[in-house]
């Protein structure tokens, strides 16, 4: 039975094991650059193809087409990849994962070699039927709008609605639970699994080991979304033993659209007008507050943002902002983008690159909210359009290139947790000791280095810290006023704002000049996002506190900083 969640192959040499073993190509080069050894294995949504290397050729041109059963061809066939080796980690092993094809069919593929423009022979053909769309027990007939048109339309908020409805009735293992709702009052929803059954309350959750999978932020970015829905049908129903043995002992999440007004609209950002990615840490919009109060009282241990856009079938990035735990910042980078997802995206035989586009230090973008709340979070992008390397795609086919291809990278983050997580359980402890211990300085911009990953072409942007965004003496806390505290703002509250985030705040009467007010310390676990919020030097502050060196706490009482002894 194949497994439904994680990757084709969880090593490079796991999936050329498997290619082995399936459709080789038998016959020897009758050119010096043909192709040999083309084989192809089914995964979920795309067929991975993989062939021996042609001394000294630029790149290859993969070719589909329809058969029958007879492997006869039904149609003409396509080029419908171009495979670079400057565009993978792994230049020497050439592995093309082909999608966008309606599933449940039977094709055709050969590879050719190119040299420059010159083309070379065809390799021997491989033939194989495609994995039809999943559904096992009820679940088989259960099918999203994206699914039942193959790609051609997205999921209405209706029927999304009806479909997770449809999930929690019939499934045991699912719990659907409103979070909120966005300025047009459309339900923010969440799926919670679990196997048997998901944990009774939030408190029971966060207490045990957590996955949280964010699927939709950008209104007109729904390819997560469109993977997040297909992959909640998986866990509902699936009775495949390495899909119960993922779920068993702790909880996922799936959080299918944050911005249901954007999605309804098509547009990026909600129906105000704002690009939510850019306001998880200001909260003035309905639904980054339902989203906050969801990471407060669910804490998830690991946790993806998806996306579609820039250059690469699967561009990643982790949180880069300096108040972010330094060796939570290296785990994401060095250990799970650079070595898990790139090396099993080359084994697969998707692009997987940095995401190379803006944003690298802003509080307010969830991949770094997520780091400055000491969880194990990444974003997800997509290439939006089908690019050089996938010619000939249509609108739909491309469309189900980037859903099926997230689908297959939320099963890389589900295995990275089930596989690391003591460790990741001691990185996370250790983040919040480093926050509560409230040494070294805080930074209101300013970004850690990601170089570019050789031979990959894309970088991210380089965003340093500067002097002027630096407190290299931070204080033990910040106090706000009354009327800076709970005085009346369109956005909200800053009072309601910090509670959202779980931000411990104190009454503090009469000790600071000034008047009653409020303290803010900062030997708390959220200390890396407190003073961007609270300080007058900060980008994009709630509100300008006062800052406090040290503080006397009760009228002729001791004077306390907030550092830890």
């Amino acid at each position: 039975m194949r497994r439904r969640i994680s990757a084709i192959a969880a090593t490079a040499m796991a999936a050329a094991a498997c290619l082995a073993l399936v459709h080789p190509g038998s016959a020897l080069a009758q050119d010096a650059g043909q192709v040999t050894g083309l084989g192809a294995v089914q995964g979920e949504g795309f067929a991975t193809l993989r062939w021996n290397p042609v001394e000294g050729a630029s790149d290859y041109q993969i070719e589909r087409a329809p058969v029958n059963a007879d492997n006869e061809l039904t149609a003409a066939p396509r080029i419908v990849g171009l495979w670079q080796p400057t565009r993978t980690v792994r230049p020497d092993a050439p592995t093309f994962a082909d999608a966008g094809f309606v599933l449940g069919e039977r094709f055709r593929w050969r590879v050719r070699a190119r040299f420059g423009t010159t083309e070379q022979a065809f390799s021997a053909p491989v033939f194989g039927t495609t994995l039809p769309q999943w559904g096992e027990g009820p679940g088989a007939s259960m099918r999203t709008q994206f699914e039942q048109t193959n790609g051609a339309q997205y999921t209405s908020d209706l029927n999304e609605y009806a479909y997770t409805a449809a999930l929690d009735e019939a499934s045991d293992r699912v719990r659907v639970v409103e979070l909120g709702r966005t300025v047009q009052g459309r339900p923010i929803n969440m799926l919670i699994f679990g196997n048997p059954e998901p944990l009774p309350s939030a408190a029971r959750i966060s207490a045990t080991p957590t996955v949280l999978i964010q699927c939709h932020v950008h209104g007109n970015e729904p390819s997560m979304r469109e993977a997040c829905l297909i992959l909640a049908r998986e866990l509902a129903f699936s009775d495949d033993p390495d899909v119960l043995e993922s779920m068993n002992g702790r909880t996922i999440l799936i959080v299918p659209t944050l911005n249901g007004d954007g999605r309804a609209a098509n547009t990026r950002g909600n129906i105000n007008g704002q690009d939510l990615n850019r306001d998880h840490s200001l909260l003035r919009e309905p639904e980054t507050k339902a989203f906050a109060a969801m990471l407060r009282d669910y804490t998830p241990d690991v946790a993806v943002d998806g996306h579609n856009g820039d250059d690469e079938d699967l561009p990643v990035l982790g949180p880069r902002h300096r108040n972010v735990y330094e060796p939570v910042y290296a785990e994401i980078k060095n250990n799970l983008i650079e070595s898990r997802i790139y090396g099993n995206a080359a084994a697969a035989g998707w692009w997987a690159g940095p995401y190379s586009n803006g944003g690298a230090s802003q509080e307010t973008i969830l991949r770094n909210t997520f780091g400055l709340k000491s969880v194990l979070g990444i974003l997800s992008e997509n290439r939006g359009g089908a690019g050089p390397s996938r010619p000939n795609a249509t609108r739909a086919e491309n469309e189900n290139r980037k859903s099926y291809g997230q689908l297959w990278l939320a099963g890389q983050l589900l295995d990275y947790h089930r596989e690391n997580l003591p460790a990741i359980q001691r990185l996370i402890a250790d983040s919040i000791a480093f926050q509560r211990s409230n040494q070294g300085p805080v930074f209101f911009r300013g970004a850690y280095p990601w170089p570019p990953f050789p031979p990959l072409l894309s970088a991210p942007d380089v965003d340093a810290p500067t002097p002027e965004l630096t407190l290299e003496d931070p204080p033990c806390g910040y106090f706000v006023t009354d009327q800076q505290f709970s005085g009346p703002r369109p956005e909200g509250t800053v009072e309601r704002r910090l509670r959202l985030h779980g931000i411990g705040v104190e009454r503090a009467p009469g000790y600071i000049a000034g008047g009653n007010g409020y303290l803010v310390r900062m030997n708390q676990p959220l200390r890396g996002l407190i003073p961007t919020l609270l300080d007058g030097q900060a980008v994009e502050p709630m509100v300008a506190g006062t800052r406090l060196q040290e503080f006397q706490p009760s009228p002729g009482g001791p004077v306390l900083c907030g550092r830890a002894s």
